[in-house]
């Protein structure tokens, strides 16, 4: 199991000194949302870059941001006859305003076209293959996170099914010897009811088919059976390998529309308190859940 939350980093140099370096973060989200900082430059790669990002990562929100660093000492050239063009131009403007004629070093380097320094080359087919290994190196530190945190997200997920698979134990007790419990509740509340009344006499099958009625009113078998079957489920997934997140995410939703309608059944205090302790952990399964890619 892995989770969503890791982090991940590269950086390599080329032989010409270009130095490569990649950033990979990523949180929790319901889909693959991959934000992919980088330059200008480097946009005839992007598509593979996120195509690859795509092949390792299942789901989450993604932060890669990729520096490309070129070493220095890029070539210049210094205009001589620029630099000589604006000398001679400002001193004949300067003679006839009466400013002082020389440029200095600096003010002559700092006008259009007498110094200039070639620009990088755009990225070689070395370059992109380069920055697409080097991605391969940061996403598997990226991977590596994961896998950490995965282990501490499975142990807790492992903990808080085997609260929930005893909270379905606790119910399946809860409910025995239900309908003897209606029927007695049900004997109690009528001899109130015809306490004085004198000659008046509930008849047995009546009696019987009131206690049939509110007995299946409250049963839970089914429930329960699906809860069981949700939880095998979930035992399954989590033993597995590859991404399991949506199909967890979607247990989870299962679980607590069952437990919901075992509590609008079973009103007994005990079954009652059952209930809410199994939606409460059912709400922390689900917490745990959204970390799991």
């Amino acid at each position: 199991m892995r989770s969503m939350t890791g982090f991940g980093r590269a950086t390599a140099t080329r032989p010409d000194g270009t130095v490569v370096s990649i950033l990979v973060r990523s949180v929790n989200h319901r889909f693959l949302d991959v934000s992919l900082k980088l330059r200008d430059e480097l946009a005839a790669v992007e598509g593979s870059l996120r195509r690859l990002l795509a092949e390792r990562i299942a789901r989450g929100h993604v932060d890669v941001t990729v520096r490309v660093t070129r070493p220095t000492g890029s070539r210049a050239t210094f205009d001589v006859a620029a630099a000589a063009h604006y000398s001679e131009e400002w001193r004949k403007a300067a003679v006839d305003r009466g400013l002082p004629s020389d440029l200095s070093a600096r003010d002559l380097l700092a006008l259009p076209g007498v110094l200039r320094v070639e620009e990088a080359a755009d990225v070689d087919d070395g370059l992109a293959a380069f920055v697409r290994e080097a991605l391969e190196t940061a996403l598997a530190d990226h991977a590596a996170s994961r896998d950490r945190e995965g282990v501490a997200l499975l142990a807790a997920l492992e903990e808080i099914t085997s609260k929930l698979e005893g909270h379905v134990s606790r119910l399946e007790a809860e409910r025995q010897g239900l309908v003897e419990r209606i029927q007695a509740a049900l004997e109690q509340r009528l001899a109130k009811l015809l306490a004085g009344a004198g000659s008046v006499v509930v008849e047995e099958g009546r009696l019987a088919q009131e206690v049939a009625l509110l007995a299946d009113k409250a049963d839970v078998t089914e429930e329960l059976q699906r809860l069981r079957a949700h939880l095998v489920e979930v035992r399954r997934l989590l033993s597995s390998s590859g991404a399991s997140g949506k199909r967890l995410d979607f247990l989870t939703q299962e679980l607590l529309r069952e437990a919901n309608t075992t509590g609008s059944k079973l009103r007994e205090a005990g079954a009652a308190a059952a209930v809410l302790d199994l939606k409460s952990d059912i709400e922390a399964f689900k917490e745990q859940v959204q970390n799991v890619e």
